[in-house]
């Protein structure tokens, strides 16, 4: 049973002093699924940890992850890529690396029981069984959607939390994703290590606050966490840290901790791991970023229609928080145009072949800065008027973020304009 959210404690080290970071002056702010709803964050002046500062009802809950939550849903068969010099990875496959990467291929015994928690439609438990064909898999989730999809692929999952595990034994745990969504980190640790067997391990991944990052913007992620936080609070349930990798290249901002669960009684420990938490600069980082989009917007024609190159997360992010949501938007370019998180836009999304299909129009890039080479390119394949491009520099902020705007010309060449507003000092 999923409990209520209550944000007048701290889960790490029980304070119920906060000070308040982020609060959406316009009541908007969006789910890590894309959806958009109101947006409140708070600090822990005590360890450091930021935590959502609204209160959820067990029920709301519920009806987020079962019913609401799709990012785990994909019934046309796509799943996210990630591109780099050496080609695309599914994001499977490279969740499926990098855990090796933490906990070697060598060190998996044959015949161990491995869960999942928040396994989704199963894309990364299918990774994991192509590896480990004689482990024995097991996923949990609360989608029936998602669940339906990996049964399909003769995964054995089941629908519900921890609790409905009660009495079974594991030798490890994996969750990615999962604990900056559960209302009491603390308590979801202490489930975990319930169920591990003697010396069994966890292997933990998510969000870290140790560079500045977007996911603060993101109102179901209940807590936000340094890595020094989630060794914290592993110590404090019992857990020894045995490994972490902290940044991927093409997930700059998340980390990925190995516990062991130990006979060693919990240790309060860690009080100020979180003090480095880069939240506060990642909160006034992005809202430079959302005042140079708008600046940007501003000098586009009233009447203009634009196409948004990019549908994703980034897109997602500036849609709701600067004036991108009050633009003209004629179409989405996205090279997986009928993937769940395009079906609800207001405007058609379609694949970047088809961009002429729309007429003449400017074209705003939302995309990872890493990707804008390889947009860049596409754009000068796509036979459109020649454009001058206006971007946020790589330059602001490590790659993680960019946007461009070209206004369409009769004729030319692709010109580039360097926005240099809201860049890091």
């Amino acid at each position: 049973m999923i409990r209520s959210y209550d944000p007048l404690i701290c889960s790490l080290c029980g304070s119920r002093e906060t000070v308040t970071l982020l609060e959406s002056s316009t009541g908007r702010g969006r789910t890590s699924d894309s959806r958009i709803v109101n947006l409140k964050k708070v600090q822990c002046p005590v360890c450091g940890l930021v935590r959502d500062g609204q209160p959820f009802a067990a029920s709301a809950l519920e009806q987020h992850y079962s019913a609401n939550y799709k990012l785990n849903v994909a019934k046309s068969g796509e799943e996210h890529v990630f591109y780099s010099a050496s080609g695309a990875t599914a994001r499977s496959r490279l969740l499926h690396d990098w855990i090796l990467a933490l906990k070697p291929e060598t060190s998996w015994q044959s015949g161990i029981r491995v869960l999942e928690v928040g396994c989704g439609q199963g894309r990364l438990l299918s990774q994991l069984l192509g590896t480990f064909p004689a482990i024995h898999f097991f996923g949990i989730d609360l989608s029936a959607e998602a669940l339906a999809l990996a049964n399909a692929e003769g995964l054995n999952v089941r629908q519900g939390g921890l609790e409905n595990l009660s009495g079974e034994r594991f030798d490890i745990i994996i969750a990615f994703g999962v604990l900056e969504h559960v209302p009491n980190p603390r308590t979801f640790l202490t489930q975990v290590r319930e169920l591990l067997s003697e010396q069994g391990e966890a292997i933990i991944g998510q969000p870290m606050q140790d560079v500045p990052s977007y996911d603060v913007f993101f109102v179901d992620h209940l807590h936000h966490f340094t890595t020094g936080h989630v060794r914290s609070l592993g110590e404090n349930v019992g857990f020894t840290q045995i490994g972490v990798l902290a940044g991927h290249p093409s997930i700059h901002n998340f980390s990925l901790h190995h516990l062991r669960n130990t006979d060693q009684l919990p240790q309060a420990t860690g009080d100020a791991h979180g003090k480095t938490s880069r939240c506060a600069e990642a909160i006034a980082l992005y809202r430079g970023v959302f005042a140079s989009l708008n600046d940007c917007l501003a000098a586009i024609k009233e009447n203009e229609r634009l196409r948004v190159f990019g549908t994703g997360e980034v897109f997602t992010l500036l849609y709701t928080y600067s004036n991108l949501h009050r633009m003209n938007i004629l179409c989405g370019l996205d090279d997986n145009p009928d993937r769940q998180a395009n079906l609800g836009w207001p405007f058609p999304v379609v694949s970047p072949d088809r961009a002429r299909e729309f007429g003449l129009s400017s074209v705003l890039l939302c995309a990872n800065t890493m990707y804008n080479h390889l947009l860049l390119e596409r754009l000068s394949r796509l036979d459109l008027p020649g454009v001058t491009v206006r971007y946020m520099s790589d330059k602001l902020q490590e790659g993680w973020l960019s946007f461009a705007v070209q206004p369409s010309a009769p004729g030319g060449h692709v010109g580039m304009v360097e926005a240099e507003a809201g860049r890091r000092d």
